[in-house]
């Protein structure tokens, strides 16, 4: 998932917003962007597919660890060892969340990718749009 912060202040011109505000800003421009994902992503999805979406999520245990049985040798998958490669603890956690959740996604959102960058480029082009108001209003 896209990371928020400076690089992302810079693209859409508000690099010189006030220190003490970026932060507020960031989480805001975060949440939007995974809410309109979530909203794409359901249109094309079923209930059920969503309910198990939403167990992944929230980290629920019985889940993950049913699907990590059916990954078969998943720690010598490319998913998993490209999250080793980005700084991921072998076994953690979070390296099994964030895998089974790659997975299913690559699995039942096949174009979860594409969606990923037409919102991250509609959200940019939004605040660009507003950036004038967003810094007289800092």
């Amino acid at each position: 998932m896209y990371k928020f912060g400076d690089e992302f202040l810079e693209s859409v011109g508000l690099s010189s917003m006030p220190e003490e505000q970026k932060a507020g800003f960031l989480e805001y421009a975060q949440d939007q962007f995974e809410t309109r994902i979530g909203e794409r992503m359901s249109a094309g999805l079923t209930d059920t597919q969503l309910e198990e979406f939403a167990r992944i999520i929230d980290n629920d245990e019985p889940t993950i660890q049913f699907l990590l049985s059916q990954a078969g040798d998943y720690k010598n998958s490319t998913i998993y060892q490209a999250l080793l490669k980005n700084g991921s603890q072998d076994g953690s956690k979070e390296i099994l969340n964030d895998f089974i959740t790659a997975t299913w996604l690559g699995k039942n959102c096949p174009d979860y990718a594409q969606i990923l960058e037409t919102v991250l480029k509609e959200l940019q082009e939004e605040i660009r749009n507003q950036k004038d108001e967003i810094l007289a209003n800092a």
